[in-house]
Parts: C-alpha cells; sequence; structure tokens
C-alpha cells in the first residue's frame, strides 16, 4: 500500500511548526515499519495512492484532496472535517448534537455587548487560531469590543462571544474511538500562552468515561478521525468541550499516538480493499 504524507503549513501552525513536523515524522516511522511504502505528496503525486494522512488546512491543497477523495482515495482528515474545524460550525455543530459547551453567541452587526455576560472569551468565527489576537480573553464589553476591533483591523470578519468558564483545563487527543489520552496543559507548551487565565489545575473530580464520550461524540459529530481539543471541567466535575480541531501535534503522547494513527491508517486502507 501506498500513503502519501503532507505537513501543515507554518501559517497554520503558530509556535508549533517544529511538533506537528514531529508527529507526521513519527506516523511516517510507524507506517514503514508496518511495510507501507510513504512519499512526501507533491505534484500529481496523489495520483498512485491508497491514502493520504494529511495535516494540511490550505485552501488549495484541500481542494485537491477532495478530487483524489472523489477518485478513491483515503483521505485522513476529510477535507470536509477540516473544513467542519471552522470555529462557529463547530460550536454549531456540538449545539445542536447537546454536547456541552460554554455559551455563545455569534457577534453580528446588532449584537449588543453590553448585554452579554462576562469575562468571556472573543474569538474569531471562521476558522482556527493562527494569531495572539485569535482568541482574546474580555473582562467586560469595552475590552470585548477592542479584541473585536484588533481582528476585524486583519480582515476577520466574524467573531463569537463565548462565556468564560471557571475550571481545570484539560487537553485530549483521539483517533477514531480507538485512542483516548488527556493531560493537563505544560506551560511550557503552550500556543499562545491562554491557559494562564484559568490558573493552575484544582485537580476537579470529573468521570472520565463522561470526558471520553463527550470527545469521541464531538469529533464525530464534526467528521474527525485524528483530533485534539481542550476542555474545562468545573468544580461541580461538569465538562465543557471548548476547543477542537484537526491532527494536533499529539506532543505529550507523541510516541503512541503515532503507533495509533499508523495502524488506523493501514486499517482503514485494509477496510476500504
Amino acid at each position: 500500500m501506498k500513503i502519501a504524507t503532507i505537513v501543515r503549513d507554518r501559517a497554520h501552525s503558530p509556535n508549533m511548526a517544529a511538533n506537528d513536523a514531529a508527529i507526521l515524522e513519527a506516523v511516517t516511522t510507524e507506517l514503514l515499519a508496518r511495510g507501507a511504502e510513504v512519499v512526501v505528496a507533491e505534484g500529481n503525486i496523489l495520483d498512485g495512492v491508497d491514502a493520504v494522512c494529511h495535516m494540511s488546512r490550505t485552501h488549495s491543497v484541500l481542494q485537491e484532496l477532495e478530487r483524489a477523495e472523489r477518485n478513491g482515495v483515503k483521505i485522513i482528515n476529510s477535507p470536509r472535517s477540516v473544513g467542519n474545524c471552522a470555529r462557529h460550525k463547530i460550536m454549531t455543530a456540538l449545539e445542536s448534537a447537546g454536547i456541552l459547551q460554554p455559551a455563545f453567541t455569534l457577534i453580528e452587526a446588532g449584537t449588543d455587548l453590553d448585554r452579554l455576560q462576562y469575562p468571556a472569551w472573543i474569538k474569531r468565527a471562521d476558522g482556527c487560531s493562527c494569531h495572539k489576537d485569535d482568541v482574546c480573553f474580555a473582562g467586560n464589553a469595552v475590552e470585548a469590543r477592542e479584541a473585536i476591533e484588533r481582528m476585524r483591523s486583519r480582515g476577520i470578519g466574524k467573531q463569537i462571544h463565548c462565556v468564560h468558564i471557571k475550571g481545570d483545563i484539560i487537553k485530549f487527543y483521539g483517533v477514531g474511538r480507538n485512542f483516548f489520552r488527556y493531560c493537563y496543559p505544560d506551560p511550557g507548551k503552550s500556543k499562545f500562552g491562554l491557559e494562564r487565565i484559568n490558573g493552575t489545575p484544582e485537580g476537579h473530580a470529573f468521570s472520565l468515561e463522561k470526558m471520553r464520550e463527550a470527545v469521541f461524540a464531538a469529533a464525530e459529530t464534526v467528521g474527525l478521525e485524528i483530533y485534539g481539543g481542550d476542555c474545562i471541567v468545573d468544580s461541580n466535575g461538569h465538562i465543557y468541550i471548548i476547543d477542537l480541531n484537526d491532527f494536533p501535534s499529539f506532543s505529550a503522547v507523541r510516541k503512541e499516538a503515532a503507533e495509533e494513527i499508523a495502524e488506523y491508517i493501514i486499517n482503514k486502507i485494509k477496510k476500504k480493499a
């Protein structure tokens, strides 16, 4: 079997380019160990492959992957699922599926920021975080307006107001329903250092089974097969999904994640055959 890999563009990998490259290299090593032929995708090389393991969020690349998918190539993650990772799409999908998340409001022309709840987070609505000002903490409406203006000055036209939840931030990683790991964030590996707002984790008790099922359900709702994200556990043990993204760096669990991802891809190819 022949598998192509595509690394994430550096513009979509702020402060994480080395970690993102490392997980794809680790997956490649595991695929080779399992007898697969692995090539770095370029040009029309997708024409002869059985599957593509990619981290891309670049529009032109996703269009090419859509064409390959229509021709029968297995794409992991599917271009559709990557497109679903725009923040407003994720939050709307989770709301429809009844998955617990912080209350949110899509900010439109007539939105009265003074009537919304604070503290809150102002987040770009159209994609993942690529800049330190794509997710901003706002203690009041004035700070919310300032955050919105900073985004709009960079051409980001839509934002989401998301109520702040006090509690422990927990990072999670998944591959299908076969693999689930979680950990408290490492301050030294933070993308933009926003975890400091919630402070040092207090170790609130929670149900691991409920967390696992919430994460699996969220990923399936969006369509992701390789994924990661963040949740908040409050003092009552409630679990709120606050972020979900395609193919994270798995830096906290890289080796075992690479093994699981390689096995997952190979099994998908065999099942398709």
